[in-house]
């Protein structure tokens, strides 16, 4: 496993009132998509896919993912996107001046070197406002901090930005000694899987593997070293074998509103926790890796995050985010 994965929390404070959607991801994505093209496209006109300067524009390549070839000569539709916007709190609805805006985004492989030009993105985000009313001066902030693994690498005091000391990389950890038979998955956003072109409105154990085997492969395709060297097959049979022990899933409905196709359309995923019990420790790996950047549909807006709660042999541990 190879890909760099670092998450950075943008501290912000509002510097007018402002008015928030139910969900903020989608409107951080598209303010930020916006603001890397500002920023950075030299040719106003001309567009992305017929462009000479694509390979080189921080825009392009974090927002606009091209067909590829995988290593195995696979032609694939799209890369994943290299990143994950996540609302660190509920923040909808009216906000006061001096009111904080919180959001982190995990950066994959060489997005991590185009954080100054994200962190400019983000300062002029701020410039421009956020949600309803921005036209007119609302939802406007500053970028006070980032942080990424305990320490500020930018504060506005000086306006300095600062490598990390160290960068993570995404693995398939060890899932150390002990039996594992329980564990419980919260969704802590909208999970959105499709299956024969519908919408999954359950999660069996082995669609949840499933799903986070997908992410995995397609990361890892376009961004490691390749499809990891797993055994797909029997892992999505053996996932069949785990039985649901606990379920309080339902169906949460959200819209958003998308500037492209002028209408809304829809967010609405799975929410809730289900518990499973059975052999479970060999799928912790994986679990483990996709906990880190979400699965299912929409994960750029910050869709798809869970959290695990793991049992063993008589104890009890909580996973990290």
């Amino acid at each position: 496993m190879t890909i760099k994965a670092q998450t950075y929390t943008f501290h912000c404070r509002f510097t007018s009132g402002a008015r928030l959607p139910g969900y903020l991801g989608s409107t951080l994505r598209g303010a930020l998509g916006w603001a890397l093209k500002k920023t950075n496209c030299a040719l106003r006109r001309q567009q992305c896919s017929d462009c000479l300067l694509r390979e080189q524009c921080t825009y392009a390549w974090i927002f606009e993912t091209e067909r590829y070839r995988a290593r195995d000569g696979r032609r694939v539709n799209a890369r994943p996107h290299p990143f994950v916007l996540q609302p660190e709190e509920v923040v909808a609805g009216e906000k006061n001046i001096g009111d904080p805006l919180v959001f982190s985004l995990l950066l994959l492989d060489r997005a991590n070197d185009l954080l100054p030009q994200i962190v400019y993105a983000v300062r002029l985000m701020g410039e421009s406002g956020i949600g309803a009313g921005r036209r007119h001066g609302m939802g406007r902030f500053v970028l006070q901090q980032i942080v990424t693994t305990g320490r500020n690498i930018y504060l506005a005091d000086n306006e300095v930005l600062r490598q990390p000391e160290k960068i993570e990389r995404l693995r398939l950890a060890d899932p150390g000694d002990g039996a594992i038979s329980r564990l419980q998955v919260d969704l802590l956003t909208p999970l959105r899987l499709k299956q024969s072109n519908r919408m999954e409105l359950n999660l069996p154990f082995h669609v949840l593997i499933r799903a986070c085997l997908r992410r995995i492969s397609s990361l890892e395709d376009a961004y490691g070293a390749g499809e990891p060297d797993l055994d797909y097959r029997g892992l999505a049979s053996r996932a069949g074998e785990v039985r649901e022990k606990t379920k309080n899933i339902r169906w949460q409905k959200l819209l958003r509103w998308s500037s492209r196709q002028r209408q809304n359309t829809s967010l609405s995923g799975l929410a809730g926790s289900i518990g499973y019990q059975g052999e479970l420790r060999e799928f912790l790996p994986i679990l483990r890796y996709a906990e880190q950047v979400n699965i299912g549909k929409q994960t750029v807006f910050g869709l798809g995050k869970f959290r695990l709660s793991l049992h063993g042999e008589g104890k009890t541990c909580r996973g990290d985010n």
